[in-house]
């Protein structure tokens, strides 16, 4: 199993192959159980959006400060 890699509260953007998200930073709001195959799970909300969205660690990158 891999370890979440970004933390709650952190700044994060879709990585380069992602095309489900929108190119916007969001922040992590949780930390979720990771998938079958083992990839950790973060809920993310966009900073003007009112959404929250599931993605797999693999999907973003933190975001530049």
């Amino acid at each position: 199993m891999i370890a979440h890699v970004f933390k709650v509260g952190q700044a994060v953007r879709p990585g380069p192959s992602c095309r489900a998200l929108p190119n916007d930073v969001f922040r992590v709001l949780r930390l979720l159980p990771a998938t079958a195959g083992g990839m950790p799970l973060y809920c993310i909300k966009g900073e003007m959006e009112m959404i929250e969205r599931v993605v797999e660690q693999n999907e973003i990158e933190a975001a530049p400060r």
